[in-house]
């Protein structure tokens, strides 16, 4: 039985060339931070985070700014297994005190800190910022690459040094910074709230970093930047038909299907199947139960 399938799927693509530049660290710089056990820390700084912030809803932008073949060649050539985090904050002396980090937890609802936690969370995001800039002071590179158990490392300086939790900058933050590749981390902007009970933190977006380790900004309320399907293969077994295909982190999958007599059907006219799953980055399947002798499938990537 010849079976002839197609792969759609939506891109969202938005372009915003940034200069990459020195290792110069200030207050409100993004950090971009990678590491994984056993490999060394590796450390970006964007630039300022109101690049990203006070975008209307459908900004969308590619992050370039960082070094991804670097990323990789630190990793042993893949970033499977790493994690990832953005972090920045301001001044003490500000007089709107915020740090504004990814949030690695899946439908959660940050609550703001208290200033002493603040100034606690914000003197290690700036120590850690502070650290690498003094450390590439005498050449002119933009990433600072150290081994974890340095003290001027992200993950040394993030942990107090081994003795705590990592991932939640020793406890400090509301939830975990850091995101397993590939993934969609919502971005948020935690402020000063000495009151009791807290108020709920505000999400600036998402950044989405993709299996292909493309770096995406999406701002909130923005369709989130989506990985199209690409069919690997289809098997069928007892009437079902199992479709294999690739997927990305940040979106949703569904099949949609047609028989052979409708094939001048428009896309968005085709049958959608019940049956929707979340994208990983990795190889994802769907299923059809049909007696029909020939269908054509399309895997369509959604919000």
């Amino acid at each position: 039985m010849k079976r002839t399938l197609i792969a759609a799927g939506i891109l969202l693509f938005a372009g915003w060339l940034q200069t990459a530049s020195a290792f110069t660290y200030g207050n409100t710089d993004l950090l971009l931070v990678f590491r994984q056990a056993g490999f060394q820390d590796v450390e970006f700084d964007l630039g300022s985070v109101s690049n990203y912030l006070g975008r209307a809803a459908g900004f969308q932008t590619t992050v370039t700014n960082w070094n991804l073949a670097l990323v990789k060649s630190n990793f042993n050539n893949t970033l499977s297994g790493t994690s990832f985090a953005l972090l920045a904050c301001t001044g003490a002396e500000d007089a709107s005190r915020r740090a504004w980090l990814t949030d690695g937890a899946a439908g959660d609802t940050p609550a703001n800190i208290s200033g002493s936690k603040w100034g606690q969370l914000r003197s290690k995001i700036d120590f850690v910022g502070v650290q690498a800039e003094a450390l590439t002071g005498t050449n002119a590179t933009e990433v600072y690459v150290v081994s974890p158990s340095d003290s001027s490392s992200y993950t040394f300086i993030a942990s107090g040094g081994g003795l705590l939790d990592v991932g939640t900058i020793s406890g400090l933050a509301p939830f975990n910074v850091e995101s397993p590749f590939p993934a969609a981390a919502r971005f948020y902007e935690v402020s000063v709230d000495n009151n009791t009970p807290k108020g709920p933190s505000v999400q600036v977006g998402t950044f989405t970093l993709s299996q292909a380790g493309v770096l995406t900004f999406a701002a909130a309320g923005a369709a989130p930047v989506l990985t199209p399907a690409k069919i690997l293969g289809v098997t069928r077994s007892g009437g079902v038909s199992t479709v294999s295909f690739t997927s990305g982190a940040g979106g949703n999958y569904r099949l949609r299907s047609i028989g052979a007599n409708g094939l001048t059907t428009p896309l968005n006219a085709w049958t959608i199947l019940g049956q929707t799953v979340a994208g990983t980055g990795g190889t994802l399947s769907l299923t059809d139960t049909t007696s029909s002798a020939s269908t054509f499938y399309i895997v369509e990537t959604t919000p």
